[in-house]
């Protein structure tokens, strides 16, 4: 028989050459030869065994082997096996040996334990099985946020650092968003969908604090929620205000409705009204915008514009039945309340054909003005850029390097141009075509 320090230094070797079937084959063959006691007790060999099991895709028999030692895991075990033991979860939670109860059960306690070693190795697992989980969260773009909420709970928000993560996507470097950032984004997005809008109002809130740089327009949305938030505890007014100023900065469709819903709320038709038209009139695919459409149909019905207003209903219904979706009872009522013997047979695609003549016509025309090309500022391969004066007033312009009457764009040329309001407030002018 080998001693204990050859046999700890065989498993060592093969561990270090990377033949973890091997290191198991012989500790398997050997390890009855030594006290239970002594391979407990002995951390590298008890790391370099849970490695094998890792790499050799047994990770399940992990706790097999930690029983069969008496090996604890709590606040003595020594850091080693608890990184490697750590590890071993995510491998288990990546692998779906867990649903999602076992999972919340599982991590708590481990993800606890290293939290308190506070060490760039415990770290790093606890930002992989974060990032896992809120990955599992998410299956066919539906995610469960009962889950997500208690998943995060697990984890101590003031561990995760605001780091940020950088990958290449098709030869493009990519920054994503910090361990610290996408907590918050998660859990107040799950209070939002909980109805636990006064905690969300204040993470929300505390998450514009903290975080200084955001991605995926994650401000924004923290915004959103917040300003959403006040509308369900009451602050409608506020609620207005703060979306109004997000959709300056972000103009989605879906934020102008919610604008028009809160206007509806208030008993503010006209503005309500407003709104409702120019979302349905930006870009978004029909079936989307059913809530919108809804919307409209009853801003119709108030306005005593009943034909108008079952046709939105209807467009809903053909919607739903080109889905298969649930026809609602309300909607149902709704259209037996306007039965105005009208053709109730017109299909989808007529609908949207008639309607889309109707939301067009309240499109503001777009007013081209002339000016004359005062000042080229820079002339390189990007394009043209300067400033266009007409009637008293000075316009900044760009014209990219594709465009076809880019080497005619000089100064003292006239130019017919109209207004492009930027996402930041700011004005900038599109030349449309040379005068002369």
């Amino acid at each position: 028989m080998i001693s204990f320090f050859e046999f700890n230094q065989q498993i060592a070797e093969f561990k270090k050459s990377e033949q973890y079937s091997e290191a198991l084959k012989f500790f398997k063959e050997n390890k009855q030869h030594y006290p239970k006691e002594q391979i407990a007790s002995d951390q590298w060999l008890v790391s370099n065994i849970i490695t094998s099991l890792r790499k050799t895709n047994n990770s399940k028999y992990i706790d097999v082997l930690l029983n069969e030692f008496n090996i604890l895991i709590n606040e003595q075990t020594d850091d080693m096996i608890l990184n490697s033991y750590g590890w071993s979860l995510y491998d288990n939670i990546k692998n779906n040996l867990y649903n999602k109860h076992q999972l919340l059960q599982v991590i708590k306690y481990p993800v606890h334990l290293l939290s308190l070693k506070n060490s760039k190795f415990s770290y790093s697992i606890i930002s992989n099985i974060f990032r896992l989980g809120i990955k599992l969260a998410k299956v066919n773009q539906n995610q469960d946020f009962e889950f997500t909420n208690s998943f995060c709970n697990l984890f101590d928000r003031n561990i995760f650092t605001l780091e940020c993560y950088s990958f290449e996507v098709r030869g493009k470097n990519t920054e994503q968003a910090s361990d610290k950032e996408k907590w918050y984004s998660e859990k107040s997005k799950s209070l939002f969908e909980l109805n636990k809008f006064q905690e969300c109002f204040e993470l929300s809130d505390e998450a514009l604090d903290k975080i200084d740089t955001f991605h995926n327009n994650n401000n924004l949305w923290f915004a959103r929620r917040i300003a959403l938030s006040k509308k369900e505890l009451g602050n409608i007014d506020e609620a207005i205000s703060d979306l109004e100023k997000i959709y300056n900065k972000k103009r989605e469709w879906f934020i102008q409705k919610e604008i028009a819903d809160l206007y509806f709320e208030n008993n503010d038709i006209e503005n309500a009204f407003n709104n409702a038209i120019q979302a349905i009139n930006d870009k978004g695919k029909i079936e989307f915008k059913i809530g919108l459409l809804f919307l409209l149909g009853k801003i119709l019905k108030l306005q005593d514009k009943s034909k108008l207003a079952y046709w939105h209903f209807l467009l809903i219904k053909r919607i739903r039945e080109e889905n298969e979706w649930k026809i609602p009872n309300d909607l149902t009522v709704l259209l037996d309340s306007l039965d105005l013997n009208m053709d109730s047979d017109i299909e989808k695609k007529e609908l949207i054909r008639g309607l889309e003549k109707y939301w067009k016509a309240f499109i503001a025309k777009k007013e081209f003005l002339l000016g004359t090309i005062k000042i080229i500022l820079h002339n390189n391969e990007r394009g043209k850029n300067g400033f266009i004066i007409s009637d008293n007033k000075d316009y900044y312009f760009t014209v990219p390097i594709h465009m076809n009457f880019i080497d005619k764009i000089r100064e003292e040329v006239k130019v017919q141009f109209e207004i492009i309001e930027l996402k930041d407030g700011k004005e900038k002018a599109k030349i449309i075509k040379i005068v002369q």
